[in-house]
């Protein structure tokens, strides 16, 4: 059957179908897959030229893959799920490079529409159940086309179970079952509990790194020379001669044809490589002239951004020497000042007057006391006050301590500064403080309930 992948040739000699699988174990593996394959994340050899041609058949939304699998699980009410049980399994199904028609520049022919893709998905779902193959990718920007599918590992009596989906034996059938289904295009199976594994991009890679001493040992012409017959024996009959000198004739031939051949067939190989590599090296050039583009872009997009904290910065630091020298300057104001108050007191000590400057701001500074200190006591007497000692919290608030000295002998002093007043000097209300303190006590008196005790005998028990 002509192979429907290359229209108008022969299918090549041993094109393989490929089938490869890789569990989802968790929400990472799964995550990751999903980014991959949606590219949404940078992918080595891929050309974003040609991601236009890439198309998704099941999961038209590009939804996580643990998601859908989980919610393919939810309509298997199973009564318990392991922690560790694969939800996913991802499929990649492919062929050998050279199975794909291919343009005169070497690159495969789009192959959205065709029979190929379509009998994979057809055999998917009537492997695993439809429902159960919950994506299916084509990618056809890298070299060759390929699938990507998730499959939720439902067993036939609706378990889930990776291990028995995908035992030993059943992979092996699996990839039977699949080159029967490819076969229609020209792909066989590749040889049976074979420890070769890739062995075509292998091939091609190791194809790639032959040196030139080798490519010249390959090329070189098989050497030739007539063949010349022996002389017939005399003890031998002619047409025994015959026959011998003909099956040495025939294996001369077959060893100068053998010999040729395999030469043209490791040519072929390194030609084939040689081919993909330079497919490969145009799309790592373009992904590089995309990554160039990216860097001048966000290059060009930092540039403001760089000035503008360059100026933020400026800012800060023509800030930062403005507090500093305000700071210097009120330091330096700060030592002058208390070198004046020790100088003051210096004087005081040895008799002598204190400067009037200095006496304002004393003065000053207690008027501005005594004014606070009057009004807290203005608002703490509208409180209930039973004595003198009910005072304190306000004023010990603002910071203020309260020391009564005598019955009717008490100062305020401040706790800083050590400014204090005598109770007869401070007059809140413009009153005197001690009759308001008097005042307030009795008012308080009269505003608390009176508690009336019944007699023994009228007591009512509980």
């Amino acid at each position: 059957m002509r192979n429907p992948l290359r229209i108008g040739a022969a299918p090549p000699a041993m094109s393989y179908a490929i089938l490869r699988l890789s569990k989802l174990t968790n929400l990472g593996t799964a995550t990751s897959a999903t980014q991959h394959n949606y590219r949404l994340q940078d992918t080595p050899n891929a050309n974003p030229d040609w991601a236009a041609l890439n198309e998704e058949y099941l999961n038209h939304g590009h939804r996580n893959y643990w998601h859908l699998a989980t919610e393919r699980i939810a309509e298997l009410h199973l009564p318990r799920l392991r922690h560790d049980a694969v939800r996913a399994v991802e499929v990649v199904l492919t062929a050998s490079p050279e199975g794909f028609a291919r343009d005169a520049e070497g690159r495969a022919l789009d192959v959205r529409g065709t029979p190929w893709v379509a009998d994979n998905l057809a055999f998917l779902q009537a492997t695993f159940g439809a429902p159960n193959v919950v994506s299916f990718t084509l990618h056809q920007d890298e070299v060759t086309p390929h699938i990507h599918a998730v499959v939720v590992p439902v067993t036939a009596d609706g378990r889930l179970s990776s291990r028995d989906v995908f035992s030993p034996a059943s992979l092996r059938q699996l990839q039977t079952d699949y080159a029967q289904a490819m076969a229609p295009h020209g792909f066989e199976r590749g040889i049976k509990y074979s420890t070769a594994l890739h062995e075509d991009v292998r091939r091609h890679y190791g194809a790639q790194r032959t040196s030139q001493q080798q490519l010249a040992e390959v090329a070189t012409p098989v050497p030739t020379g007539p063949h010349l017959l022996q002389a017939m024996p005399p003890w031998l009959e002619p047409e025994n001669h015959r026959v011998r000198e003909q099956f040495r004739l025939d294996h001369y031939v077959h060893h100068l044809t053998t010999t040729s051949n395999e030469k043209i067939a490791q040519l072929a190989t390194v030609a084939s490589a040689n081919a993909l590599a330079h497919d490969r090296a145009r799309v790592l050039e373009k992904q590089l002239a995309r990554s160039q583009e990216q860097l001048a872009l966000a290059r060009d997009g930092l540039t403001p951004r760089l000035a503008h904290l360059t100026e933020q910065l400026r800012q800060a630091k023509e800030q930062l020497a403005a507090k500093t020298t305000q700071f210097s300057e009120q330091q330096a104001l700060a030592k002058q000042q208390i070198l004046l108050h020790k100088r003051a007191v210096i004087r005081h000590v040895q008799g002598q007057s204190v400067p009037d400057w200095l006496a304002t701001l004393a003065k000053g500074l207690r008027e501005r006391h005594q004014r606070k200190i009057e009004a807290l006591l203005a608002k703490q007497l509208l409180l209930p006050t039973r004595e003198v000692a009910d005072l304190k919290p306000g004023l010990e608030q603002a910071g203020y301590v309260l020391k009564v000295v005598g019955p009717q002998e008490w100062t305020v002093q401040h706790k800083e500064d050590g400014t204090r007043f005598r109770g007869d000097e401070l007059r809140p209300n413009g009153r005197n403080l001690l009759e308001q303190c008097r005042e307030a006590a009795e008012r308080t008196k009269e505003q608390e309930p009176t508690i009336q005790l019944l007699p023994k005998e009228r007591e009512i028990e509980m």
